[in-house]
């Protein structure tokens, strides 16, 4: 299984730098993808003890974009946040801007953080802050990458805001009227 996602993740990186991702635009509702991705990482969080939490407002605008490409983003960012938490919570919200016409994804943590030197880093290609043999963590380091480049084809953007020891913030900005 390992081995199959790490061959996936290179082969979405080559089908997007080839320019050969197809996107399948379409509307939806942010609640029901949450619940979604939720439910698909159920069994990491009942293994992780922690707290998760959902604030999506009622009055949310559907999403136009291409709903497993945003999918495949907010697992990334949720499994991350799981992974690299070992107290306390992650809260997953969405915020609506209608006068920048966008919507805000954004994943919470009290987990380890990362810090300001290395927060632009993370978003490399085969990137790991700890490339030591023992590192405590897994993963080929292509995840935030992939998730970068996903939401720039989106005509949105990734950001992180974190302080070590404290956690992090990963958002993703959409337009809600994105390609066509």
């Amino acid at each position: 299984r390992h081995l199959l996602t790490i061959i996936n993740e290179i082969l979405d990186i080559s089908r997007i730098e080839a320019g050969r991702m197809p996107l399948q635009m379409s509307k939806f509702k942010v609640t029901e993808l949450i619940a979604e991705v939720r439910a698909e990482l159920e069994p990491i969080i009942l293994r992780s003890k922690l707290t998760i939490t959902v604030d999506v407002p009622k009055d949310l605008p559907l999403l136009w974009s291409d709903r497993q490409k945003v999918k495949q983003i907010l697992l990334n960012l949720l499994s991350n946040a799981l992974k690299f938490t070992h107290q306390g919570g992650v809260t997953v919200s969405a915020r609506s801007s209608p006068r920048e016409r966008t919507v805000q994804l954004a994943v919470n943590d009290t987990g380890i953080g990362i810090a300001p030197l290395d927060q632009e880093k993370i978003f490399e290609d085969f990137r790991q802050l700890d490339n030591t043999p023992t590192r405590p963590y897994g993963g080929t380091g292509l995840g935030l990458s992939i998730c970068r480049r996903l939401a720039q084809m989106l005509d949105g953007r990734i950001s992180v805001q974190s302080e070590l020891g404290k956690g992090s913030t990963f958002s993703l900005i959409l337009p809600t009227k994105g390609r066509k």
